[in-house]
């Protein structure tokens, strides 16, 4: 889908039926939050997203692909970090750093976040094209750098330093694997089911 060419979606098509869904950015960052805590339940996801009637249980599979198929703005697999390279490494949160992005959204489209109607593939757009002169992006920046032998000294200790300093925290959960997998390593427990 075109966004330049179609008007974006408000609904979607599952077996054959058409349900209107909430299009609402932050309908869509909480969705993305549930999938970071690991585990949402379907049910959950689908009360969160369709304005009233949710598709029937049979077609789970097809309503799945459909949420996923507008979540990553009708685009197809994984979306690709900003610079065109895919990255497992995570550079940014909409919890952690809700605070910087409010900011980089005011500051260069002066739009507030928190006044905002605005669809989800209009904030993804908005937020792919932000400046790397805002904070935000020269955070994200700062966290993806790969510190290498080719930087001098000084460039080395200021993304150390930046790193550090920017660091986005441990969510409880990867803190408790963690702790688990250190836990085996002291009592020379094996680990294989903790990875």
């Amino acid at each position: 889908m075109n966004m330049l060419l179609n008007s974006v979606p408000e609904s979607l098509i599952i077996a054959g039926t058409e349900y209107e869904i909430k299009t609402d950015f932050r309908v869509w960052l909480k969705f993305e939050i549930l999938l970071s805590e690991g585990n949402p339940s379907f049910v959950d996801i689908e009360k969160l997203i369709f304005k009233s009637s949710l598709p029937p249980s049979c077609a789970d599979e097809e309503t799945t692909e459909q949420i996923l198929w507008f979540y990553r703005c009708g685009k197809c697999g994984k979306q690709e970090q900003k610079g065109g390279t895919p990255s497992s490494k995570k550079i940014f949160d909409y919890d952690y750093d809700d605070g910087y992005i409010c900011a980089a959204f005011m500051e260069q489209y002066h739009i507030d976040l928190n006044c905002a109607n605005l669809h989800w593939w209009k904030f993804h757009a908005l937020m792919l094209s932000l400046s790397e002169n805002t904070e935000f992006v020269k955070i994200m920046g700062y966290r993806s750098v790969e510190i290498s032998s080719k930087m001098t000294a000084s460039q080395k200790a200021f993304y150390q330093k930046m790193k550090k300093h920017y660091k986005l925290p441990v969510k409880k959960e990867e803190l408790q694997r963690i702790t688990a997998i250190e836990d085996a390593l002291i009592t020379g427990k094996p680990i294989d089911n903790l990875l």
